[in-house]
């Protein structure tokens, strides 16, 4: 024991960045009529949790012929244009101004082909739904692949609700007592029971053909743990194929290993991850990124729990019932939220109530209840 602790030492990282960190420029360049999606973040410190995106930029797509289109910045860090529509016959590239007046360019690059996706199918496997995308090329112009995902689920509260807890003061304090949502009419309150929530996948999913005999690809691409409650009422997977070249397939292996294979001295060591952007204003300074050029294919589909036999999610929730008095709100109610009343046949007045836990009661504390523009 002795003898490990007199060899510890501090270790002094030989890598250094800027306070504001490296730029690192996400997306890819569709040359079709879909969006073009580009984020740009900083590098930041480990002890620093969330995305430093950089606002406030200038992102354009350029051409060869000197064409030239500038993204919209639709929020913190993330730029869109559609309906681009490229030459085939032409190279592009992105051009990035940021606040402080840095440029950035990557290289031109030509248009990639990308096939349809043939088809992205499910099937229980031990227990959990595994996805799988199916997509070939016969003409064997595409032989790398990335692919992105998102997870979309609708979410039902375990209890329906037409309760509201109210409070009124007087000589003594706080009073607490519950009452209808709607006085007047005492309807559910559904904007509390209806919610979806939509998670972007965070892995890295690429695929080459280059070792087999045919271009075919069959990969799994996300999967739903048994009993999940993704799969409580309804589930539906977004994915967006990309063609890519070898050097974005190189990087993205790199980037994939330093991100996930780097937990203990038997993994592989991070390595270098420039890619094919470069700082004009300071060609010492790295870029992290790499853009290419393709048709985005895309493809969403969706899984009912009815389709998925012995779904047993159960979401664990309990009520209690509260007399409608102050204390014995105080004493039991403040931490739930009422679910159902016992209201007296005479007067109507509440005179008990179930409660249960916030997350049981309100679906809001797990996603939104704004529903999607594509949920059927």
């Amino acid at each position: 024991m002795l003898f490990f602790i007199a060899c510890k030492e501090k270790y002094i990282s030989p890598v250094t960045s800027p306070s504001t960190g490296y730029l690192v420029v996400e997306g890819a360049i569709n040359s079709g009529l879909g969006a073009t999606n580009i984020t740009l973040s900083r590098t930041t410190g480990l002890q620093i949790q969330n995305i430093v995106y950089e606002k406030g930029a200038i992102v354009k797509v350029e051409g060869e012929d000197n064409t030239s289109k500038q993204l919209t910045e639709v929020s913190d860090g993330n730029y869109t244009i559609s309906g681009l529509n490229l030459n085939a016959n032409k190279k592009y590239r992105i051009n990035i101004t940021t606040k402080d007046g840095k440029v950035y360019l990557s290289d031109f690059s030509s248009i990639i082909y990308n096939p349809p996706i043939d088809s992205v199918n499910w099937k229980r496997e031990n227990g959990s739904v595994q996805m799988y995308v199916n997509t070939h090329d016969d003409t064997n112009n595409t032989q790398y692949y990335q692919w992105e995902t998102s997870e979309t689920w609708e979410i039902h509260s375990g209890y329906l609700t037409a309760l509201k807890y109210k409070q009124s003061y007087n000589a003594n304090g706080t009073v607490y007592s519950v009452d209808f949502s709607d006085s007047i009419n005492k309807s559910i309150d559904y904007g509390k029971y209806y919610c979806w929530k939509t998670v972007p996948s965070s892995q890295i999913l690429t695929g080459t053909t280059v070792a087999l005999s045919k271009n075919v690809i069959n990969l799994p691409i996300a999967n739903i743990p048994q009993d999940s409650w993704k799969l409580n009422v309804l589930y539906s997977l977004f994915t967006r194929q990309l063609s890519i070249s070898k050097g974005k397939y190189e990087f993205l292996q790199r980037m994939k290993k330093n991100t996930e294979g780097t937990g203990s001295i038997f993994d592989a060591q991070p390595s270098d991850l420039n890619g094919n952007l470069h700082c004009v204003s300071n060609s010492n300074e790295p870029v992290i990124g790499y853009i290419d050029v393709c048709n985005v294919q895309e493809k969403r589909i969706f899984i009912s729990r009815n389709q998925v036999p012995d779904w047993n999610y159960y979401q664990g929730c309990n009520e209690i019932r509260i007399t409608n008095n102050s204390d014995s709100i105080q004493i039991h109610g403040l931490y739930l939220l009422p679910t159902y009343p016992e209201t007296n046949p005479m007067t109507g007045a509440i005179i008990s109530f179930f409660a249960a836990p916030p997350e049981c009661v309100d679906c809001r504390l797990r996603g939104s209840n704004i529903k999607p523009s594509f949920w059927p």
